[in-house]
């Protein structure tokens, strides 16, 4: 169940948080505190994306956006984080796959990004 895992957030100290944490979890991860483009997002061949909202240099949920409007990457699960109010919002507006509310805990952030990829499993392989 091991995925390769683009983590892009802002604050250094939660992105090397989540970073670790997902890394212990198994999967490979590769981290940015900045906005990248879609195709880097191509390039790095991410299977799930965890997305801070607000990015140094842009906005996640434009990102987001971009990537569920592109054929090349609209499977790929992302989860949007954030500390807003309304980020259950933000996250339908963009096609967000889930959402995890700042501040959060370690269990909350495995257990989404576990249940994330049950659930892009399940849409892909529907059973028989």
């Amino acid at each position: 169940m091991s995925k390769r895992i683009l983590v892009l957030e802002d604050e250094v100290k939660i992105l090397e948080l989540m970073e670790m944490i997902l890394e212990e979890e198994g999967h490979e991860v590769v981290a940015f505190n900045q906005y990248v483009p879609v195709d880097d997002v191509i390039e790095f061949g991410a299977q799930l994306i965890v997305l801070d909202i607000r990015l140094s240099n842009g906005y996640g949920h434009l990102l987001c956006k971009d990537l569920k409007a592109n054929p090349s990457t609209s499977k790929i699960p992302v989860i949007l984080v954030s500390g807003a109010d309304n980020l259950a919002t933000i996250a339908a507006e963009c096609g967000a796959d889930a959402y995890l509310q700042k501040p959060f805990g370690i269990e909350e952030l495995i257990a989404i990004v576990s249940d994330t990829i049950k659930q892009s499993k399940i849409k892909r392989n529907p059973p028989a």
